[in-house]
Formats: C-alpha cells, structure tokens, sequence
C-alpha cells in the first residue's frame, strides 16, 4: 500500500537526493516532493507498507535531527 509520511522543519537547502540518504537506513523512500509554502520546507515521501508501519516510521524519524535541525514526521489522516 502507497504511504505518505510528512517531514517538516527541514534545512532550507535541503534535496531529495539528501533526504533519501538520510533515510536510508530507515526505508526506501520511492517517490519524495519537495514543498516551500510557508517557510521551512517540508517534504512528501511515499512509501510501500501498511498504514501502521508508515506511523511507526513516522515515530522514528521524528525528533531526530538532520543538519541542526529537529525533524517532524507524521502520517497524514488523509491522502493527499
């Protein structure tokens, strides 16, 4: 099942290709957007898993830091 997991507070200059390293030994990130619309950007991942490890990578990512910054990731209640 296609996921998407929101990670917020990230660096200004980040990319894809630095995202998807970052997460790598985590999970495979099969398709990340990129977003700048109201200041930090904040990035889109898809996944492949169930709903419930998508929470619990979510979990995982969240708190931790990437270049200074402290990420936020969740599951949104809905697609987008």
């Amino acid at each position: 099942m296609q996921i998407h997991i929101v990670i917020g507070n990230l660096p200004d200059d980040v990319t894809e290709d630095g995202i998807r390293e970052a997460l790598s030994s985590f999970a495979q990130a099969d398709k990340i957007r990129l977003a700048n619309e109201s200041g930090a950007p904040t990035a889109l991942i898809d996944v492949e898993m169930s709903r419930a490890h998508a929470e619990s990578l979510a979990q995982r990512i969240n708190g931790r830091s990437y270049q200074g910054r402290v990420l936020r990731a969740w599951v949104p209640k809905m697609d987008w």
